[in-house]
């Protein structure tokens, strides 16, 4: 719809801001002709000036640029000027007169207080005096000085005026101020009279007007109501009777494809649960059975109508510890949903795995209703791994053996040190025996030399004995510079026998590492002797072999073994850890498989790194065992 009054309005006020526009230029004009009559006024009293005062100061003026100010305000010239200025300016709207020199000093000035200022810098002086221009601006002053003493509240028009020689050129310059508040006053009330006058007269014809276009306004406003209403009545009326069929045609055929559809979808979950190969439990918020599916009967033993309204704890065999329970309800509780194994108990008494996950299920306004559990039967993936770890603890048994066996030449020189020592001391014993003259104190050194060497074989074949039996994969935290320590006799005597030497570079402050003592012994005793017998092969004479412990950057444990040999053929390095691969005439190639098998069942990694000038390295990485904060042991089940 059209708005008339406002558009009346929008135009008025356009109208208004044009009046005020052409009103400001019409004051702004007027005022700039008062400047540019004053300044015409002020060159030409400044001619008469020059023509009365210059004749007679010219040379005064010119001759005292270097004279400090007090002696100047004090000079008897100035006094002639001041009255020959005020004789000259009698009757004029003149209130103040100064003189300059070209270089900007103060002469003379009605004010004494103002002569022997420098006014080098002032623009209206540099276009008089350089330019050769009259410079005037108006000014309005609170307060001036002028000839006849202080006045205030007053519109000054102020003329820098250039004095000029009979050849045109400057001498010096004027700056007269005269006052024009009479004559802007009288340009003020002519614009205000005016302003009012076109105020009045618009205002009245507006209100006319006004009064004409709302009235207008208001009848084009109620003719296009009663059109707009009679209008929105009969679509309305249209528009509810097509909705109201269309709504309902609607409603019907969605209800009838939303029923199709949820009845569909209710027969595929069900087939789905049903026929699920994972056993499937719903119980109620409390934790009571209210649905199983056909797997959980065939894997369980149980059928739907012994377990509905029970807990699953019928379930329990009494392995699993409490603090699982309470970490499972403490989860679902809460909304999360929960995974683990479980060590359950069937019907008929045997025992099997599942591996569960539990979930609750919500309402729409997030209130736990029901339980969910889903779970798979591992048993048969249990007892494969179970079946695993046995062949790789037969495996690495196997392969400590192999190197005891590879070892051994070096364990019968360790031994028979010792087992010298102890003969040539019994046969000592011996002899004092038969002499007759054997003190006790004689054979009380040799005695305790074959005591003290008799432990030390012990202690050599307990080792031995140690590394090479049976033993249960069996996890628990070692320290691993403990663990490298303890092989430390067997690793220098086998370096002893290949006429090598072996160096240990143990970190600090270390976790501890979940492991099999024996098993990482076997590792690092396993590479130290490839290590050694690949130095060997080398024709440097300096064979040091280096074990080093330190934390890596990924924050895991790290051990490397470095041998100074002559490196290993870069194309090699991906084949050494394969089974039966070695570069050994007489080797089987097992014992670095086994090594890489050992570490990677630890969760960890074995790779070697090698080149002519260094040697080779073999490098561990073995995650830290984790620190397990104690908890309660309460039975949340």
């Amino acid at each position: 719809m059209f708005r008339l009054l406002h558009f009346f309005l929008i135009t008025s006020m356009a109208g208004l801001l044009a009046l005020g526009v052409l009103l400001w230029f019409v004051h702004r004009h007027a005022v700039q002709q008062l400047v540019e009559y004053a300044e015409v006024q002020n060159v030409t009293l400044a001619r008469s000036f020059a023509n009365t005062i210059w004749p007679r100061f010219s040379k005064y003026i010119s001759s005292v640029s270097e004279l400090p100010e007090k002696t100047l305000r004090t000079r008897q010239e100035v006094r002639e000027i001041r009255n020959a200025v005020k004789a000259a300016s009698a009757g004029l709207p003149i209130l103040k007169v100064k003189i300059y020199n070209l270089k900007g000093l103060t002469v003379f000035s009605s004010d004494p207080a103002e002569i022997g200022q420098d006014k080098s810098g002032n623009q209206g002086f540099v276009r008089a005096a350089i330019k050769g221009l009259p410079a005037s601006a108006l000014t309005y002053r609170n307060r001036l000085n002028s000839f006849e003493g202080t006045v205030q509240n007053r519109d000054i028009v102020e003329s820098y005026l250039p004095i000029r020689g009979g050849d045109g050129e400057t001498l010096g310059v004027f700056e007269l101020y005269s006052d024009v508040t009479p004559l802007l006053n009288r340009v003020n009330r002519s614009t205000a009279q005016l302003m009012f006058g076109l105020l009045f007269l618009f205002g009245g014809l507006y209100a006319v007007l006004f009064l004409l276009v709302r009235r207008a306004d208001q009848t084009i406003k109620r003719q296009y109501t009663n059109i707009e209403e009679k209008n929105d009545a009969l679509e309305k009326a249209r528009n509810t009777l097509e909705n109201r069929v269309a709504e309902r045609t609607r409603k019907l055929t969605d209800e009838i494809a939303e029923r199709e559809r949820a009845e569909a979808n209710l027969r595929k979950l069900s087939q789905a649960v049903e026929q699920s190969p994972a056993m499937t439990i719903i119980t109620d918020p409390a934790g009571s059975i209210e649905y199983v599916n056909s797997r959980f009967v065939a894997v369980t033993g149980y059928p739907l109508e012994e377990v509905l309204g029970k807990n699953p704890s019928v379930l329990n065999a009494g392995e699993v510890p409490p603090d699982i329970y309470k970490e499972l309800w403490k989860a679902i509780s809460v909304g999360k949903e929960w995974r683990g194994e479980f060590h359950n108990r069937k019907k008929n008494g045997d025992l099997y795995w599942a591996r569960t996950t539990i979930s609750p299920v919500m309402s729409g306004d997030g209130v736990v209703t029901h339980f969910l559990g889903i779970s798979e039967d591992i048993t048969a993936l249990k007892i494969a791994e179970q079946e695993k770890r046995q062949q790789q603890s037969e495996l690495a048994h196997a392969g400590r053996v192999i190197t005891m066996g590879e070892m051994a030449t070096s364990l019968a020189h360790e031994l028979n040190q010792p087992l010298s020592i102890i003969s040539g001391c019994a046969q000592m014993c011996k002899k004092a025996l038969r002499s007759g003259n054997g003190a006790t104190d004689s054979m009380r050194d040799p005695v305790e030399q074959v005591l003290e060497q008799a432990d030390r074989a012990n202690e050599i074949i307990h080792g031995i004995r140690g590394f090479v039996k049976k033993d249960a994969l069996k996890k628990e935290d070692i320290d691993i510079n403990d663990a490298i320590y303890k092989i430390s006799d067997l690793l220098r005597s086998d370096s002893r026998d290949h006429s090598a030497t072996v160096s240990f570079d143990f970190a600090s402050d270390f976790p501890p590492v979940s492991a099999n003592r024996l098993q990482i012994q076997q590792v690092i005793l396993n590479l130290a002797h490839n290590g050694i017998e690949a130095m060997m092969d080398g024709k440097s004479n300096q064979r040091h072999l280096t074990i080093k412990t330190a934390m890596l950057a990924d924050e895991t444990v790290g051990i490397s073994v470095h041998d100074t040999g002559s490196g290993i053929e870069r194309e090699k390095l991906k084949e050494i850890f394969s089974p039966f691969y070695t570069s050994k005439p007489d080797g089987i190639g097992m014992g670095l498989s086994i090594s890489h098998a050992i570490v990677e069942a630890h969760g960890g990694k074995l790779w070697a790194t090698s080149n002519k000038k260094e040697g080779t390295y073999f490098h561990i990485s073995l995650p830290a065992a984790p620190v397990s904060d104690p908890k309660e042991s309460t039975d949340a089940q």
